[in-house]
């Protein structure tokens, strides 16, 4: 369809052009006529819907349509759907133009914002007939498969891509190949395997094999390139065989082009530097399991240092092309002070203000705000808007209550009750004031002191407008503060957590106080099964909570260092690691979005919404 068009406009264009040349040229002397003036756009729009005046049928259809169609490339938006409207076509004109015409009524409403009812048009029983090994057909199929995608379908969307896939030309198939593979990749797990069991033609269950093998294998490029050969030996009839995504043809550039020497600095003589240089080394010798080609790695311990320029300029003399660290917030703004970094660096902690040098300074780290933002995109996602808040009284922790106020504030929720606690508070009073227990009961005592006791039953009522609390507070604090919120008649109240409310043990018997808390932590935390964890569970000394964290962050740096400029050229979007689903910003910040769980009979489960609605 869009093809006919564009040749329609095409040939149009050039008689225009021809018409102006022979209008410009100089005319001989013995002809005083001049050439009429050229039709503008609106003009011949005009003649078109005239002429379809005086005709009917699919002479009038066709008209009609070639107005439309005109009208809606030229940018003619609102008048295009003016005259759709007055010139309703009907379903007895032939197929091709009733495909021709839905699909101008459904691009018209895509050009004004109204996607479902392009969808509606696209579905409408108009597209019965459509075949997908013609070229209209494809078209309609691209078409519905865009429309889909916008309407976040995205299962829907890669089946349509794939109909228009089956008999597309050479020149069509890079970009229709590419829409169809950030299809694939945003699918999660869970829909890339109902996909799987949906499929039923070779075409659609090569695509869905060749995403997932490329998942499976995320944390290692070598793996991917190993799986991807052998996808296409075994689909070798697959129209992807010969022409694999972007994404896919640069990886091996990627691997070709990786750091062959790493310098990682560390505080080694601290708990935190000691665990992230275990994930990372842990890491690296399952890589060297995988293969050879691994890069050289040289480690400086950063403990005692007071400014990171030395032992940087030292890891840079060693001929490191790769500099992964520091940890410590101050070294980091050393560096972004910095007009020019002689080497990529990959920061393990975020500066306080812009870099410097934006292309060599990558900053990752398992900032706070990461688990704030997805805590208060949860929360809204289930329809609260009034939130209470109860964290510790210090300054860090300030910071990170004023970050949930304006974060949800933001969002268009309101924050109407707030208090904070230290290991010498009464949880009791605390609760008792963030609920108004305490002005129920002095409400109580007032009428007490007015009426005979024996006459008043007192029942303490709390406050009725805070949809959810936010807590911060460690296993020890949390597993006093939820009962207490039940004794207090509060135990209905959902409350959202962060990661430091979970120790990452099984306790059963404990974490029974902490039932119904919904945080978000990262998948190294959560999966039992995962294979390395429990490698280094094994042989390694025991650690839990936020070191068994910084290890997972370890990890992730050593499997980040390969595709640091696959982030940056955005031949990447997201890749699965240990702290999260990593992605990147435009200042060049690793980002994680982590996973769901929630205390359930004192384990720490998947959140499911319907679940814990009905927990609620």
């Amino acid at each position: 369809m869009k093809t006919t068009i564009t040749n329609r406009l095409a040939r149009s264009n050039l008689l225009v052009a021809l018409t102006l040349v022979l209008g410009c040229s100089s005319s001989p002397t013995n002809i005083s006529e001049e050439s009429p003036p050229q039709k503008s756009t609106v003009e011949y729009v005009d003649e078109l819907l005239a002429s379809a005046q005086t005709q009917s049928g699919s002479a009038a259809a066709e008209l009609t349509l070639q107005a439309l169609e005109i009208m809606l490339n030229a940018g003619f938006i609102e008048r295009a759907q003016l005259e759709a409207e007055q010139h309703n076509l009907s379903v007895d004109i032939p197929s091709d133009l009733r495909l021709r015409y839905l699909m101008v009524r459904a691009q018209l409403d895509l050009q004004s914002g109204h996607i479902e009812s392009a969808l509606q048009w696209l579905r409408s029983p108009l597209a019965s007939e459509v075949d997908s090994m013609s070229e209209p057909g494809r078209n309609y199929f691209l078409l519905l498969g865009d429309t889909l995608m916008a309407l976040g379908e995205t299962t829907a969307a890669i089946q349509a891509y794939v109909s228009s896939s089956i008999t597309a030309p050479k020149n069509e198939t890079p970009v229709l190949f590419e829409k169809l593979w950030i299809a694939l990749t945003d699918l999660d797990d869970e829909n890339l395997a109902n996909l799987a069991s949906l499929a039923t033609t070779y075409e659609l269950r090569g695509w869905v094999e060749l995403a997932r093998i490329v998942r499976i294998d995320e944390f290692s490029i070598r793996s991917q390139l190993d799986s991807i050969a052998q996808w296409r030996r075994v689909w070798a009839r697959h129209s992807a065989v010969n022409q694999l995504p972007e994404a896919l043809v640069r990886l091996q550039q990627t691997w070709n082009q990786r750091p062959s020497h790493i310098a990682l600095i560390l505080p080694l003589q601290q708990p935190a530097g000691n665990a992230i240089q275990e994930g990372f080394l842990s890491a690296y010798y399952q890589a060297l399991e995988i293969s050879r080609e691994v890069p050289r790695i040289s480690v400086f311990d950063s403990s005692t240092i007071t400014s990171i320029y030395p032992i940087y300029e030292e890891a840079t003399a060693a001929g490191a092309d790769l500099i992964i660290g520091p940890l410590n917030k101050q070294f980091v703004n050393q560096l972004a002070q910095l007009p020019v970094l002689p080497t990529t660096t990959l920061a393990l902690n975020y500066s306080d203000s812009t870099p410097l040098d934006k292309e060599n300074l990558f900053q990752f780290g398992l900032a706070p705000e990461d688990e704030i933002n997805q805590v208060v995109q949860l929360a809204w996602e289930n329809g609260y808007k009034n939130a209470a808040i109860i964290a510790p009284r210090s300054e860090d922790y300030l910071r990170l209550q004023e970050h949930f106020i304006e974060q949800w504030t933001i969002t268009g929720g309101a924050v109407v009750s707030g208090e904070t606690y230290n290991d010498e508070s009464s949880y009791a009073e605390i609760i008792k004031r963030l609920i108004a227990i305490d002005s129920s009961e002095a409400r109580a005592g007032r009428l007490l002191d007015l009426l005979p006791r024996n006459n008043m039953e007192f029942v303490p009522r709390r406050r009725n407008d805070i949809d959810f609390i936010f807590l911060i507070a460690n296993p020890r604090q949390g597993r006093q503060i939820k009962p207490t919120l039940a004794f207090y008649f509060a135990g209905d109240l959902p409350v959202y957590s962060l990661p430091s409310i979970y120790d990452g043990q099984d306790n059963q018997s404990e974490n029974n106080d902490l039932n119904g808390i919904v945080f978000a932590d990262a998948p190294w935390m959560l999966q039992e099964s995962e294979e390395l964890r429990m490698e280094m569970d094994t042989n390694l000394r025991q650690v839990q909570g936020q070191l068994q964290r910084l290890r997972a962050m370890g990890v992730d740096s050593f499997r980040l260092y390969p595709r640091l400029q696959q982030f940056y050229n955005q031949g990447v979007k997201s890749m699965q690691g240990s702290t999260g689903k990593l992605s990147i910003s435009k200042e060049q910040r690793i980002q994680r979005t982590l996973d769901l769980a929630q205390f359930e009979n004192g384990f720490a489960r998947e959140y499911r919404k319907e679940r814990n609605s009905s927990s609620n």
